[in-house]
């Protein structure tokens, strides 16, 4: 594992756990009784789906320049897919919360996206010079 995907990795984990003692705090003091159990499984699943495409997308990046080009709408998509899969899943099952829950969906979505997006782009600009 290279250096630059635990440096990746730790951000991660370490904005999934930002985010979820920040949910803690506004579950407990700011909206009480709005509780969403759910939050720390779709840490956990946004984590991994992120870090997944992103170990794919550098590996793309570092062998062939044009697929990564050519590959690089396709990946925010599939996320789009996958995460609005799991946002249709858990709202089926259980539309208590559904604005809650959605808040909390594309703030996961946003941090994560930049985390990622800024490492990429790091990364190619590395790769170019």
């Amino acid at each position: 594992m290279s250096k630059e995907l635990k440096r990746f990795i730790l951000k991660i984990l370490i904005a999934a756990a930002v985010l979820a003692a920040l949910g803690s705090l506004v579950f407990t003091f700011m909206v009480q009784g709005q509780n969403l159990p759910i939050l720390p499984w779709m840490l956990v699943f946004f984590a991994a789906v992120t870090i997944a495409t992103h170990v794919y997308q550098v590996r793309l990046a570092r062998k062939n320049m044009v697929l990564f080009t050519r590959y690089s709408m396709f990946f925010p998509f599939f996320r789009l897919l996958v995460y609005s899969a799991f946002a249709i899943g858990y709202l089926a099952v259980n539309s208590d919360n559904a604005a809650v829950f959605v808040v909390c969906l594309v703030v996961v979505y946003v941090v994560f996206t930049f985390i990622e997006v800024s490492d990429l782009a790091r990364i190619v600009r590395k790769n170019r010079e």
